[in-house]
């Protein structure tokens, strides 16, 4: 199911027309501005259309934002450090009792 652009060579309008099957003719459509036999339409090539998946977006985002975000979050922990002052405080605990 085709859908085709058109647009005038003397304003610039854009319009679209919807067809069901490709072999079906299609009458150009008038200027939607109205403006008369000066305002002629010609068929155009249509934008392209990019559907991103899940993962794309996530990709696209880090690659724009990915920076500021780590400049905002600051460095990560240091895990190991937290995991020896744990073993420090851990000493002084009385024996568990079963």
């Amino acid at each position: 199911m085709p859908l085709y652009e058109y647009q005038c060579t003397a304003c610039g309008a854009r319009t679209e027309i919807f067809v069901r099957r490709p072999t079906d003719d299609v009458r150009v459509p008038p200027c939607p501005s109205g403006a008369g036999e000066a305002h002629r339409m010609v068929r155009v090539v249509s934008v392209f259309a990019r559907h991103l998946t899940l993962k794309d977006k996530i990709a696209e985002a880090e690659a724009k934002w990915g920076k500021e975000v780590d400049a905002a979050m600051g460095p990560p922990p240091d895990v190991g450090k937290y995991a020896r002052r744990y073993e420090q405080l851990a000493k002084d605990l009385p024996p568990r009792r079963e």
